[in-house]
């Protein structure tokens, strides 16, 4: 059997990569991503990649320090008060 020939070039680093994930864009979004991507001179992929473990690596900070915590806190919050007010019987100063 002759050696086959692998195409492409090496990874920079030994990280198996074998986890995919779809994810959908808007045409603004995408043209955003297309010119990062060209100004960085890398692939879409790799540029939207970095991106997503840039943002994830702001994210665990911000884990690490408590704020996704009252974030997550305001958000419950403000979705109680919507609900609330969407079930709030309607009450006239003559009933109070």
């Amino acid at each position: 059997m002759e050696n086959q020939v692998k195409r492409g070039r090496k990874p920079k680093d030994n990280i198996v990569r074998e986890t995919k994930i779809t994810i959908k864009f808007s045409e603004d979004e995408m043209e955003r991503i297309e010119k990062m991507a060209e100004y960085l001179e890398i692939p879409k992929t790799v540029a939207t990649r970095n991106m997503a473990l840039m943002s994830l690596e702001e994210m665990e900070a911000y884990k690490k320090y408590g704020i996704l915590q009252v974030a997550k806190g305001i958000i419950k919050t403000s979705d109680w008060l919507k609900e609330f007010k969407k079930n709030k019987p309607e009450t006239t100063l003559s009933q109070a």
